[in-house]
Formats: C-alpha cells, structure tokens, sequence
C-alpha cells in the first residue's frame, strides 16, 4: 500500500498496483478464485510530516489524497474488488485479529529499540 502522505507517482503505479493487478487478471483468466485487494496506508511519519507542513491534521490529509489516489488508480483501470484505506475499522480489527494470533503463538517479542528523534518536531523518526 502506498503512503498517502501525497499523490501517487509512477513508482507506486509500477512498483506495486501495476504487477498485483496483472497477477490478479492472470489467476481470474486460468479460473482462479482470486480476490484484490488494496488501499492506502496512512499511518507513519511521512503522512504526519506531510500533514503538519501543510497546517492540516493527518486524518485531513488523508481524507483528500485517498479521493486522488482511488480516482488514478481508477483511471488507470485496476481492478480492485476493494480498494481501502488503514483507517478504517474493518482494518482495523482484522489487524488487531492477526496480532493477537501471531502474539498468542511466540511469534511477536518485546524490546527496545533507539531511535533517531526531532526534538524541533517533537517526534520519533523511523
């Protein structure tokens, strides 16, 4: 899923829309039960950044650049079943579902890692 911290560039087109939707029409053609699903990520820094160079929450900048992001996507012709957005609550749970299986089997640790922080921003870059 790309950021959406801005529009879309060819790199998000060709890099990871692109390849999915071509896989996804090849398994349709040989009568694969095939389901593709997409959306825009929009947590992390770059969408925070974005959004406070801007003046505008990130819910805000991820409300504007979702409507661009789907309308190009469109334009292009993928064909999502179901093209999404990580806020919303079906995401949500479905992640919070995974976690938890994945923290109940030992596959998920806790530790502490350093990271570089902005104290003019006031924030934890990764």
């Amino acid at each position: 899923m790309p950021y959406v911290n801005a529009p879309p560039h060819v790199g998000n087109l060709v890099g990871s829309h692109l390849p999915a939707d071509i896989f996804s029409r090849f398994c349709r053609m040989k009568g694969r039960e095939t389901l593709f699903i997409g959306g825009t990520d929009e947590h992390g820094a770059a969408t925070e950044i974005a959004a406070k160079e801007q003046g505008i929450t990130s819910r805000e900048l991820c409300d504007k650049n979702y409507v661009i992001h789907k309308k190009i996507y469109d334009w292009f012709g993928f064909a999502y079943d179901n093209f999404s957005r990580t806020s919303r609550p079906a995401h949500y749970k479905t992640t919070q579902e995974v976690f938890l299986k994945l923290k109940a089997n030992g596959y998920i640790s806790e530790d502490t890692v350093r990271m570089p922080f902005c104290e003019k921003c006031n924030m934890f870059f990764p």
